[in-house]
């Protein structure tokens, strides 16, 4: 048995030492690539030869990267690695879990200092608004509301224990909207992209109307919404990360019947517009940037209504697409995204006249969060 392995491995050596050379020769002559846009991310260009990077080891990393990432024929492996998982009945890619309705994102442990670190900014600085209506909302992932999709192996109860710890650290004062109940009555919809980590609008229009029964905003119910398909071929993060092939997504967005005028602006992004979607976000590599034109330190809604209320916003992207079904309802919205905002939110807080605050985050964001802690102060 010892020698027909290692006539095999010679077998196998003879065969494959011709490959790599080839396939190197073939990399060097071809153009490196400097994006993936299956993975959406950037890839490893040929390293710089320096005396110093040959010496500290830094050379030979980069370039075992470099081969890794312009591999030819790359992209064509990442999707066959993707189908022989399904056909060999491998559930799981890195964090990624193969379910009965796509892809969905693992539940992540916590950075419980870090965590706690920002339960406790969250309590000091409304104390320091005795005047402001302060509320919390903590969106599940998928992993917590359609776990009889996943499989048999993996349970949600990590985040639901995450959940719990949360809303039960947070002072009396802080309102807590906790949505599981309701999403999960609404589990067999389309609530989770199948290639992404994000919500669809379909699960923020359920969150706000929980959202606005316990503001005495009154109910909500789809028909007082114009719903439009904006795009039927989204394939977001969870498919950049497992190569799927087959799987697309439709996304939609909700125009209130009552909407007000209003004039979005985002100064990092040069836009002042009638519109808080994008059409530019929705035809680039990520189309889920339709909401908001993505991520930005800070950004603002004034609308042109009759309320005397003034929110902020603390958020990540699942907010995103949740505000647009705020609008009729506040004079101003200010949204502060704290993983890229290095200003004093005091100032803010006077300036803008803010008469209520939302917090709004996924949990496996939330649960990770490095930054808010020290937007608020903390």
């Amino acid at each position: 048995m010892e020698k027909h392995k290692q006539i095999l491995s010679r077998l196998l050596m003879i065969v494959w030492v011709p490959i790599l050379v080839v396939t190197m020769i073939i990399n060097l002559v071809i153009p490196d690539k400097e994006l993936s846009t299956i993975e959406n991310r950037s890839l490893q260009t040929f390293p710089s030869i320096t005396m110093d990077s040959i010496l500290d080891g830094s050379f030979e990393k980069e370039l075992d990267t470099w081969f890794s990432d312009q591999f030819v024929g790359r992209n064509t492996f990442i999707h066959l690695k993707y189908i022989m998982n399904r056909l060999t009945g491998n559930k799981k890619i890195d964090d990624v879990y193969i379910a009965k309705s796509g892809l969905m994102e693992e539940a992540v442990e916590a950075n419980e200092n870090q965590l706690n670190r920002n339960l406790n900014a969250i309590n000091q600085f409304v104390s320091l608004y005795p005047d402001l209506n302060a509320e919390f909302l903590l969106v599940p992932n998928a992993i917590s509301v359609q776990e009889d999709k996943l499989p048999s192996f993996v349970s949600g109860n990590l985040q639901n224990e995450q959940m719990d710890m949360v809303y039960n650290t947070l002072n009396s004062e802080i309102k807590k909207i906790d949505v599981r109940n309701t999403l999960k009555e609404h589990a067999d919809e389309y609530l989770y992209y199948k290639t992404d980590h994000h919500w669809t609008s379909l699960a923020a229009f359920y969150t706000f109307s929980d959202f606005s029964k316990q503001n005495g905003l009154g109910n909500t119910k789809k028909s007082d919404y114009d719903i439009y398909t904006v795009s039927t071929h989204f394939k977001g993060t969870l498919s950049n990360k497992t190569g799927s092939v087959g799987l697309k997504d439709t996304i939609e967005i909700y125009v209130p019947e009552n909407n007000s005028d209003y004039i979005y602006t985002n100064p990092s992004k040069s836009i002042k517009s009638r519109s808080l979607y994008s059409y530019q976000g929705l035809t680039s590599k990520d189309p889920y940037t339709v909401f908001l034109s993505g991520n930005s330190a800070y950004s603002k809604l004034e609308m042109n209504n009759d309320s005397n209320r003034r929110l902020i916003v603390f958020k990540d992207s699942y907010a995103n697409a949740f505000i647009p079904f705020l609008v009729p309802y506040y004079r101003t919205i200010t949204i502060i995204d704290p993983r890229y905002y290095f200003e004093d939110i005091s100032k803010v807080m006077v300036k803008e006249c803010i008469t209520d605050v939302l917090f709004l985050y996924n949990t496996n964001t939330f649960v990770l969060d490095t930054s808010l802690a020290d937007v608020l102060g903390g």
